[in-house]
C-alpha cells in the first residue's frame, strides 16, 4: 500500500486542481489531460489499499488539527469495508467523466475553470466518503456543493442555467445545515465526533439519561432530512431533474451517479451503526417512503420525452430502491442498498454517458425525435441495453443482484406487502428503458439524423469501460460482495 494512501487519494484532485489553476496559461488545450492523470491516480492509489482491506478490513490515517482544552480533534481518514467500495466507484466514475470531457466539452469556454471545478467536487465526494469523524465529513459534503453548483451554473446548456443552479445550492445548502444541526447535537449529547465512536456514545448517553427518546428522534429527523435531500427522496426531490438535465452530461454522470449516494452512504454510515434501534422504530414509516419514491420517479420518467430527465427521474426511482433497503433494517436489505449504491453509480454514470453520445452526434435530446441509431452508433445501443438492462434487474446484469437482495431483505424483515408492492413497481423501471431504448435505436431514421456515426474515441472509452465493469461484476457479484460490510 501506497504511505498516507487515504489521504493521497483525497487529495490528489485538489492538487491537481490547483496546477491546472495556476499554470492555466501554459496548458491551455491540455486541461482535461493533466485533470485526467490526477483523477485517475487518486483511483490507483485507493486501489493499492485492497489487499489491506480484504486483510486488516481497515485503513486509518490521522492528523492532530484542534487541540483545545474543550475540543480535541483529528484529522482522520478511514477507509473500510463500507467505504472503500463507494469510495473507488465514485474516483473511477470520476475520472471516466474527466476523459470524457476532453472530446464533449472540448468547444465549450473556460476549459480552465471547469476541470478546476470538477476535480473539487470529486475530491469532495472522497473526503466525504473516507472522513473519519462528523465535522471533516461536514466540510466536504459542503465542498461537493460549491464546484457542483458553478459547474451547473457556469456551464450548464440552457439560458436557465443560474436559476436552476440556484436552486439547487439551496435545496442542498438548506439539508446541509438541518445535518449540521443534527451533528452539532450530536456532540452536545455525546462528546464526540468521532465515527468509530458514536454508537457507544450514542448508547451510553441513552443509558445515562443525557440524550432522551425524544432528543435522539429530533437528532435523527435532523439527520434524515440532510440525508433524504442529498438522495432526491420523494417529497424533497425537485432540485434534481432540473439540475441533473441542465448540467454538463459528465456532470450529470457524477452527480446522478455519485454524488446523491452520499446520502446513501451518510445513512448507512451513521444510523445503522449509531441509531439502529430508531431505524427499526421507524423502518415501516422508511420503507413507505422508498417505495413511495420508487413508484413516482418511474412513473414521472415514463412521461419525459427528454433523454436526460428520463434518466434524471429514474435516479429518483433508483434512490428509493436504495432507500428501501437501507430502511428494512436488515442485514441483506442493507447490503443489497450499499451494493445497489455501486451498480446504480456504474449504470447510471453509463446512461448518461450514452445519452452524452447521443445529443453530441444528433444534436437532439427529444426522444420522440430519434430513431434507428442501432446501425448507426451500435456501441452505444448496445452499452444503453447494459444500463438499462441491468437497472431493470435483468440477470445476470449487476443490477440485477442487488435488487434481488433489497427485495430479499424486506421480505427477510417481515414487510411482506410493502415488499410485494416494491417488486411490482420494478415493472415500470422496465417500462421507460425498454420504451426508452426502442424509440431512440431502433424504427425509422428520422431524415436529419441519417448519417449519424458513432461518438469519438474519447468519449466511447469510458462507456465502453463502465458496460464491461456493468456485465463483471453480473458474472462475479463476489468481487464487490467481498468488500462491503453492514455497519451493524
Amino acid at each position: 500500500m501506497i504511505p498516507h494512501a487515504p489521504l493521497l487519494a483525497t487529495l490528489l484532485p485538489i492538487i491537481s486542481a490547483g496546477l491546472i489553476f495556476i499554470f492555466r496559461r501554459y496548458i491551455k488545450n491540455f486541461e482535461g489531460w493533466i485533470a485526467s492523470v490526477g483523477a485517475l491516480l487518486s483511483v490507483g492509489i485507493i486501489l493499492s489499499m485492497v489487499r489491506e482491506i480484504i486483510e486488516l478490513r481497515s485503513v486509518d490515517d490521522t492528523y492532530a488539527w484542534i487541540s483545545t482544552p474543550s475540543l480535541h480533534l483529528t484529522l482522520g481518514f478511514t477507509v473500510d469495508e463500507i467505504s472503500f467500495s463507494i469510495g473507488l466507484v465514485a474516483a473511477i466514475v470520476s475520472a471516466l467523466s474527466c476523459f470524457y470531457s476532453i472530446k464533449y466539452m472540448k468547444e465549450k469556454h473556460g476549459q480552465c475553470g471547469y476541470y478546476t471545478n470538477l476535480l473539487l467536487f470529486m475530491a469532495g465526494m472522497i473526503g466525504v466518503i473516507f472522513s473519519a469523524n462528523l465535522i471533516q465529513f461536514y466540510l466536504f459534503w459542503e465542498l461537493m456543493l460549491i464546484p457542483s453548483y458553478f459547474l451547473i451554473a457556469h456551464w450548464g446548456i440552457s439560458k436557465k442555467r443560474l436559476s436552476i443552479g440556484f436552486k439547487y445550492f439551496i435545496f442542498t445548502h438548506v439539508g446541509a445545515l438541518f445535518m449540521l444541526m443534527g451533528i452539532l447535537s450530536i456532540y452536545t449529547f455525546t462528546g464526540t465526533f468521532n465515527f468509530v465512536e458514536l454508537p457507544l456514545a450514542v448508547e451510553q448517553a441513552v443509558e445515562n439519561s443525557v440524550m432522551s427518546a425524544s432528543d435522539v428522534l429530533a437528532v435523527f429527523v435532523l439527520l434524515l432530512i440532510g440525508f433524504c435531500v442529498k438522495m432526491a427522496v420523494f417529497p424533497v426531490h425537485t432540485w434534481l431533474p432540473d439540475a441533473h438535465a441542465e448540467a454538463p452530461t459528465p456532470i450529470s454522470a457524477m452527480l446522478s451517479g455519485v454524488m446523491i449516494k452520499c446520502g446513501a452512504y451518510a445513512f448507512a454510515r451513521i444510523f445503522l451503526s449509531a441509531f439502529g434501534k430508531t431505524v427499526t422504530q421507524t423502518s415501516d414509516v422508511l420503507a413507505i417512503l422508498g417505495v413511495i419514491t420508487m413508484i413516482y420517479g418511474g412513473l414521472v420518467a415514463l412521461a419525459q420525452t427528454d433523454i436526460k430527465r428520463l434518466l434524471a427521474y429514474s435516479s429518483i426511482s433508483q434512490m428509493g430502491y436504495i432507500f428501501f433497503g437501507l430502511g428494512v433494517y436488515s442485514t441483506m436489505g442493507a447490503t443489497g442498498a450499499l451494493f445497489h449504491v455501486v451498480n446504480h453509480a456504474v449504470c447510471k454514470s453509463l446512461l448518461f454517458m450514452c445519452a452524452g453520445a447521443i445529443i453530441h452526434q444528433t444534436g437532439i435530446r427529444h426522444i420522440r425525435k430519434l430513431g434507428g441509431l442501432a446501425d448507426k452508433m451500435p456501441m452505444t445501443c448496445a452499452a444503453t441495453l447494459i444500463g438499462a438492462l441491468s437497472l431493470a434487474g435483468t440477470p445476470p446484469l449487476n443490477g440485477f443482484w442487488s435488487e434481488w437482495m433489497i427485495f430479499s431483505g424486506g421480505i427477510s424483515s417481515g414487510k411482506i406487502l410493502i415488499t410485494t408492492v416494491a417488486i411490482v413497481s420494478t415493472a415500470i423501471t422496465a417500462g421507460y428503458y425498454l420504451w426508452f431504448v426502442w424509440r431512440v435505436f431502433f424504427g425509422t431514421t428520422p431524415k436529419r439524423i441519417e448519417n449519424t456515426k458513432e461518438a469519438p474515441w474519447l468519449m466511447r472509452i469510458p462507456i465502453i469501460v463502465l458496460a464491461v465493469i456493468a456485465v463483471v461484476v453480473g458474472i462475479w457479484p463476489d468481487i464487490v460482495l467481498r468488500l462491503l460490510s453492514v455497519p451493524f
